[in-house]
């Protein structure tokens, strides 16, 4: 019989979704499970990943446990996995060879992808450049809310579970086919700073930008009046006054508290912002302010 087993390296939102799965479907094949915190979002479920597994009598480690298994499987992991595994299996959130490296479903919402989707691909010593198990994907439309999308990719990595596991249990191995190279683009990484809102942009790349940063993140990031805030929904709005002067980021209009903000093309309505302490900034009342 093929060793069925598989050890876990779990981290965040996707990782807590793949946990559900495999728990429901698949912890007869689970040797090992390691999860680490995922920063910089907020309300990370690392306490329910591990209770979930606890409370199914695996133990379950933030450091790399001695290696159970001959094959990894990783879901959100983002640190190097320091044993020597005959495979490692990794599931990236983009149709590679397509967005290869970082936050790869953040750079396809901001970039208006109206095809969304997943990849389960066999580690190799470059990037997310190795061999395609399987891929799913799933045609979208906006506005579409970061939370929403990764509604989206977990269903798709539930496909791809069923599939990783199928060939672990027939043949104790998967097999992948080589990706086109030469196709390859990149997403880099990003940090705080690329939160920041670039007014500058058209109406609708700000409004994919906003909603992008939004939950499980904490939120695009502008000043106002000298304070910080974070704005978290929007709409891009049917006014489109010829304004001579344009000039980004000023407010416009304020219509029941809403301020009608100035983009390079077009104007956003922001309906959702709030300052650090996480209070709403909402409404508006002072015309002469600008987000900068």
């Amino acid at each position: 019989m093929k060793n069925s087993k598989v050890d876990l390296y779990l981290c965040g939102v996707k990782g807590f979704a793949a946990a559900q799965v495999i728990v429901n479907s698949y912890l007869k094949n689970v040797g090992s499970v390691t999860v680490a915190p995922d920063t910089g979002t907020v309300d990370d479920p690392i306490e329910k990943i591990t209770q979930l597994f606890e409370r199914n009598g695996i133990k379950v480690s933030t450091k790399d446990p001695s290696k159970i298994s001959e094959l990894a499987l990783a879901i959100g992991w983002k640190k190097l996995i320091a044993a020597n595994y005959q495979q490692v299996i990794v599931i990236h959130d983009s149709l590679l060879p397509k967005y290869r490296g970082f936050n790869p479903l953040l750079t396809a919402l901001i970039n208006g992808d109206t095809k969304i989707g997943a990849t389960a691909l066999i580690a190799t010593t470059e990037v997310d450049a190795g061999p395609i198990i399987a891929q799913e994907a799933k045609s979208i439309k906006y506005p579409m809310p970061l939370d929403q999308a990764m509604q989206v990719i977990n269903t798709l990595i539930e496909k791809l579970l069923k599939k990783i596991f199928s060939q672990v249990v027939s043949k104790g191995k998967v097999t992948g086919k080589p990706q086109n190279h030469k196709a390859a683009t990149y997403s880099l990484w990003r940090d705080e700073k690329d939160f920041d809102i670039n007014w500058n942009q058209p109406a609708e790349v700000v409004l994919r930008h906003i909603h992008a940063s939004s939950y499980p993140y904490v939120g695009a990031r502008s000043v106002l009046s000298g304070e910080e805030v974070r704005v978290f929904d929007g709409k891009v709005s049917k006014e489109n006054p010829r304004i001579i002067n344009r000039t980004p980021g000023k407010i416009w209009k304020i219509t029941n508290g809403i301020p009608l903000v100035v983009c390079a093309k077009g104007l956003i309505e922001l309906t959702k912002v709030s300052g650090n302490n996480g209070r709403s900034v909402l409404p508006i009342t002072k015309l002469k302010q600008r987000f900068e």
